[in-house]
């Protein structure tokens, strides 16, 4: 077929070559298992070029690569749906925007509610870890030197956490 696209053979060469001296042999009488014996090996071995062959790979290739119909068209949906979602927040907080009768807190709260609904969280500050041991050991009010959002563990309890976070990522992997 390469060959017959990049005109290096013409349809009757290729029909030629597809006749042999056993195209003709008479199969009258021949038990079934030999006649599909002969049908696997009496096929003439059209010589094919590695660049064909490549060729035919490659195409091969970015047919498999595409995404399965079912999956592009499920994520085609969930994308969908999710644009559906923020367009209706967006309206929703458009309104608490125009609310008179609600103090700022109020919007604020319902806006961030509405963006929750759509999806679309808003990033949550970091909380530094601080080990309970040296000075911060028994310690009940904010360390020195830390600013922000702070959580105090002893060195068991990080251990723990750091181990169930391994497990979890060793039972996703398994799963996938």
């Amino acid at each position: 077929m390469f060959a017959l696209v990049n005109r290096q053979t013409t349809v009757s060469q290729m029909i030629d070559d597809g006749f042999n001296k056993h195209n003709f042999n008479h199969k009258d009488g021949l038990p079934t298992w030999f006649l599909d014996d002969e049908g696997k090996h009496w096929k003439a071995n059209l010589p094919v070029t590695k660049e064909a062959m490549d060729a035919l790979r490659a195409k091969q290739r970015a047919l498999d690569a595409r995404p399965i119909k079912k999956v592009a068209e499920a994520k085609a949906r969930k994308k969908f749906k999710a644009h559906q979602r923020l367009e209706k927040a967006k309206k929703k907080a458009e309104g608490l925007v125009d609310a008179p009768d609600m103090s700022e807190r109020d919007r604020a709260t319902a806006m961030l509610k509405t963006l929750g609904k759509a999806g679309a969280k808003p990033k949550q500050k970091e909380v530094k870890v601080i080990v309970a041991r040296g000075a911060n050991r028994g310690l009940k009010g904010r360390p020195n030197g830390v600013k922000g959002r702070y959580k105090i563990v002893d060195a068991r309890m990080r251990k723990e956490m750091r181990a169930m976070k391994r497990k979890d990522k060793a039972t996703k992997k398994r799963k996938h």
